[in-house]
């Protein structure tokens, strides 16, 4: 008979290898150090996407600034629960930290809205200039007041058109079009003004939906495209980068301020050397995913054959939609900061 001890040691290696199938993408302090606290950092995109690894290295330099009092586990879109509740997981406590896009913000902050209007941004460098700035800091700043502590930005690269047949260099193209939308009202008005007929689906469901003719299209960044496996679903891809794709890391507020403010501190400190991380990391990840689709077969329409002009002038409506929902004073400043 397997003594008492043995029946015991058994049991905690069989739970352990049950638990591991499931488990998140964790950096651990040195087993010479005692965490104080362990914090759980949601992601909206799957693992395999590249921005996922920024988390991985955010949550190591936050160990590394803390001397492993502060672990940070990652956990990606799926592994708790849909993307659709990650950030108001935040507000009640549920999730710790959160990369997240702009647009499952925009719910609960209108003002954010600015950020996703469609065609506003011709450049990255625009963008950019633009978040690092007294605008960038402001729409931040509105964050705590729902029980959220914004922390610094990154980028999701721009979203394109994506479809399983059917290139879309021109506003009428568009038209009748079955796509899937992100979160975030202002992406289905643009949709919308162009004559598609844009619908809600969480990321993990995406692909399923192209295969079954739930959808005809979505408008995605090719990393996300790439992350879930959509060349196999997508053949075509026009590169309008109507959308720049904020993203954004996010604390919550009922976990942050139970911090000691030295851990405080020191996670504001890696979440700003994160933004470059991350944007660093999606510029490159963009360019080596847009090789790879072209090899496996999926047509490309690139920006020069987009008329942008054509879809500006198409999408007006919804900055007139939403110029009372985002207050004149801000959209002129993005609108001057964009120009």
């Amino acid at each position: 008979m397997l003594s008492s001890t043995r029946r015991t040691v058994l049991k905690s290696g069989l739970a352990a290898m049950a638990s591991g199938l499931a488990m998140p993408y964790i950096v651990r302090a040195s087993f010479a150090s005692t965490p104080v606290r362990t914090l759980k950092l949601v992601f909206a995109d799957v693992v395999a996407a590249p921005g996922f690894q920024s988390m991985l290295r955010f949550a190591e330099n936050v160990k590394k600034k803390t001397d492993g009092a502060i672990v940070v586990d990652c956990y990606g879109a799926g592994q708790l629960g849909s993307e659709s509740n990650q950030v108001p997981g935040l507000q009640t406590g549920i999730y710790d930290l959160c990369g997240q896009t702009s647009g499952f913000v925009e719910p609960l902050y209108p003002h954010w809205n600015v950020l996703d209007l469609p065609f506003l941004f011709p450049s990255v460098e625009k963008a950019e200039k633009m978040l690092d700035g007294p605008v960038g800091a402001r729409l931040l700043g509105e964050l705590p007041a729902k029980g959220i502590y914004g922390l610094a930005y990154g980028w999701w690269a721009w979203r394109e058109f994506d479809t399983v047949n059917r290139p879309v260099p021109e506003p009428k193209d568009v038209k009748g079009l079955k796509i899937r939308v992100q979160p975030g009202a202002v992406f289905a008005a643009t949709f919308r003004a162009l004559g598609a007929i844009p619908t809600e689906i969480d990321i993990t469901e995406v692909y399923l939906a192209l295969s079954d003719g739930t959808v005809g299209a979505v408008e995605l960044p090719v990393i996300s495209m790439a992350a879930n496996k959509l060349e196999e679903v997508v053949k075509v891809v026009t590169e309008t980068n109507y959308d720049y794709n904020v993203g954004i890391m996010m604390a919550s507020k009922r976990t942050f301020d139970l911090l000691d403010k030295k851990y405080q501190e020191a996670i504001r400190e890696a979440a700003l050397e994160l933004t470059p991380d991350w944007r660093r990391t999606v510029a490159q990840a963009t360019v080596q995913d847009t090789k790879a689709f072209a090899a496996h077969g999926v047509k490309f329409i690139k920006a020069e054959q987009v008329d942008r002009v054509a879809y500006r002038k198409a999408v007006e409506p919804v900055y007139q939609q939403y110029r009372k929902v985002i207050g004149s004073d801000l959209m002129d400043a993005v609108l001057k900061a964009a120009s």
